[in-house]
């Protein structure tokens, strides 16, 4: 895997996790900002200056990450930082490697799966893949930023769609308990977020990780959407580095209640 690096001489590490649609670039000015901690970058199977490696599994993944830690990250343990499909590999990462995990805030993972039309509606976009109106028409529809729709579209064009189609199968289907249980024995914290305005499938799948992991809590950050990390980055940026600094999640996060 490409991994990009920050601030290799500074304190704890961070290993930031991309979503489904984009690469490590996302995470590149947040950790940038971060001075004070050392972070990798990665950019999963299938996306960004990785998509000649083919995506196998969300475990598969998840694995190949783990060794990334163990290989680079200081003492052999990161904070990590997830959203959506990263998000997803993340939780699957502390379930079954939770010796490497020193924390994790983990946003976005639809870890019960997005349904049958939601998967089906996926996979029929993956064939305009190739299309640049349709990364520019998506970037208009996630609000990114103006300086973040090129690297949007760019990397968008150059996903790898065979690894992309097995990863959004995966994904759709749902994460299977048995890649969750590992959740009951780490005393990793955890936060676990969805956006206000996120699909309840999302929401639901807040407590498939507190129902099992003991250190981990739920939120809900008011007013935004999937992407909030896009939408709003100082407010990501508030967010992590209360968790980091205090353990908890901050205090304008909303408690969450089941979605039904």
């Amino acid at each position: 895997m490409f991994v990009h690096e920050e601030h290799a001489d500074a304190g704890e590490t961070l290993l930031f996790l991309h979503g489904g649609n984009v690469a490590g670039w996302m995470w590149r000015d947040l950790a940038a900002s971060l001075p004070d901690h050392h972070s990798l970058i990665p950019d999963l199977p299938g996306f960004g200056a990785s998509n000649t490696e083919p995506w196998t599994t969300v475990a598969g993944v998840a694995d190949s990450v783990a060794a990334l830690i163990r290989d680079r990250a200081h003492d052999g343990r990161a904070h990590l930082v997830g959203l959506s499909l990263g998000a997803v590999v993340g939780t699957v990462l502390v379930a079954r490697h939770p010796d490497l995990a020193r924390s994790a805030m983990l946003t976005g993972a639809p870890l019960q799966g997005l349904g049958a039309p939601a998967r089906v509606l996926g996979l029929a976009q993956v064939r305009l893949w190739g299309s640049r109106p349709y990364w520019r028409v998506m970037a208009r529809a996630f609000r990114l930023p103006d300086d973040a729709v090129g690297a949007f579209v760019e990397t968008g064009l150059g996903i790898d769609r065979a690894s992309a189609r097995r990863m959004l199968t995966q994904v759709s289907a749902g994460v299977p308990a048995a890649d969750l249980e590992g959740l009951r024995r780490t005393r990793t914290p955890i936060l676990m977020l969805a956006g206000e305005r996120e699909p309840k499938a999302v929401h639901r799948a807040l407590t498939e990780v507190t129902s099992r992991a003991p250190e981990a809590v739920a939120r809900t950050v008011p007013g935004m959407r999937h992407e909030w990390s896009a939408e709003d980055p100082e407010l990501f940026r508030r967010v992590l580095l209360h968790w980091l600094a205090a353990g908890e999640p901050e205090p304008e996060l909303a408690f969450t209640t089941p979605a039904p």
